[in-house]
């Protein structure tokens, strides 16, 4: 209503005496709302705005994997807005919510996203794949890789005995050239001789022991020059293999590389005889960057140095091979066995490199949902120690909540490390079962070519 002075009042009762009776009382004017409230003083004021609160019981209980499958809080991650979160909690505590109420409200507004990590702990997806050989395609495979071949040739004084067929040396001579001649076009060939120094008495132990020598270096198989330099030595000492194994190494040195397959064939009478560790040496030579495949030609071996020589071929990824006459040897050695070994050999070799990348995949994965998670644990906690320190807790105590956010912290963090370590143990074990069905499903298949040649 418009208000009226004393002396306007005083003056429409002249004007309404002036006039007479019959004049129309004149009515006041009709104010609009924007008058009144102008006139009136009163002035509107709107409450700050805040966000609804969701179920709080999905970060409740004791089941961590549940919190982290849960629905993230409001404002996680990029998507935050202090003043929308300071309101909220200001109006939880102005209704009376204590520090737990506060709290499972903080985390309805800024917990963070775990859904798809906890969906790889659920599933990290570790299969480890890869193909098995197939018996038809095997005798039809072409040799595609470098093939290095070396024979570790001994010259003990043992090989001056005689089998059924002349002198185990000679005989054993023989069969490696005829087995060298017949390997596939471009192959390359080593000869390291052992033993043949010194002598097979004490005092020539030493000179014995030290005594292994690469007589043919590692190049194109040339006959006449080959023959030259197998025939250069004669049975004389001691059994060196463990030192012999060790100079291959040197040997074949350069002889790396992803289509290169080195193959040893240690041919020998009788076990170690020198001190050395021959098993320990074939396993270092195989897990060398060169990854020869380390053979044993047993020649006229007896049962008690059999187990010694076959544990050499077991450490070296290869094979034990017997051979009691010089024919048996040229058997052991012919080219369509050497052929369809080294098949054998490359497929194994392909499928553990293969096994090895995906063994790194997987491992790789893990670590960055592993990284993943160390990060949204501490950017939840350092965004909900923010979020407190933008509000008056009033009566509440700012200590039990930091405990809530440390517990929270401590647990999801103590959770990512147990299961983080059980998927790589399970990558881990994946990888060393694959490895070992490879590893026999190839033997298998080795000794059914050597069963069948």
């Amino acid at each position: 209503m418009k208000k009226y002075t004393i002396l306007g009042i005083s003056l429409s009762l002249m004007v309404l005496t002036a006039c007479g009776d019959n004049e129309e009382e004149p009515q006041p004017e009709e104010t609009t709302d924007e008058e009144a409230t102008e006139v009136s003083g009163d002035e509107s004021t709107d409450e700050e705005e805040t966000v609804d609160i969701g179920d709080l019981t999905r970060f409740q209980g004791d089941d961590v994997a549940e919190w982290l499958r849960a629905e993230p809080g409001t404002f996680h991650g990029d998507d935050y807005d202090e003043e929308l979160v300071t309101a909220t909690l200001e109006q939880s505590i102005s209704e009376g919510a204590d520090e737990e109420e506060l709290y499972y409200t903080l985390l309805d507004l800024v917990a963070e996203d775990y859904r798809d990590l906890q969906a790889f702990i659920d599933d990290p997806g570790i299969v480890f794949e890869g193909e098995s050989r197939d018996a038809d395609e095997r005798e039809e495979e072409e040799l595609e890789a470098e093939l290095n071949v070396q024979v570790l040739f001994d010259a003990s004084g043992s090989m001056a005995a005689s089998v059924s067929d002349g002198v185990k040396m000679d005989v054993a001579k023989d069969a490696v050239e005829d087995f060298l001649g017949e390997m596939p076009e471009g192959t390359n060939v080593s000869l390291r001789v052992y033993g043949h120094k010194g002598s097979n008495q004490r005092d020539g132990k030493e000179e014995s022991c030290a005594g292994t020598e690469e007589v043919y270096p590692l190049s194109a198989y040339d006959e006449d020059a080959f023959s030259d330099a197998l025939n250069q030595f004669e049975p004389t000492g001691y059994t060196p293999i463990a030192a012999s194994i060790e100079a291959a190494q040197d040997d074949l040195a350069d002889a790396d590389g992803e289509n290169v397959q080195n193959i040893v064939y240690i041919v020998s009478d009788g076990e170690e005889t020198c001190g050395g560790d021959p098993v320990q040496a074939a396993q270092d030579l195989n897990e060398s960057d060169i990854e020869a495949v380390v053979n044993i030609i047993g020649f006229d071996v007896d049962d008690d140095e059999r187990d010694s020589l076959m544990e050499i071929a077991e450490a070296g990824q290869g094979e034990y091979l017997a051979a009691d006459t010089g024919e048996e040897m040229r058997r052991q050695l012919q080219e369509e066995y050497a052929e369809r070994i080294l098949n054998s050999l490359t497929w194994e070799r392909e499928s553990h490199v293969d096994n090895y990348g995906q063994t790194r995949d997987f491992q790789v994965e893990a670590f960055d949902v592993d990284t993943e998670m160390r990060v949204l644990i501490n950017d939840e906690r350092n965004q909900q120690r923010e979020a407190l320190r933008n509000i008056d807790l009033g009566n509440l105590d700012p200590d039990v909540m930091i405990d809530f956010i440390n517990d929270r912290r401590d647990e999801i963090g103590d959770y990512r490390d147990e299961q983080m370590g059980l998927i790589r143990e399970e990558i881990r074990d994946g990888s060393s079962e694959r490895r070992h069905e490879i590893g026999d499903e190839a033997r298998e298949e080795r000794r059914d070519i050597r069963e069948n040649r």
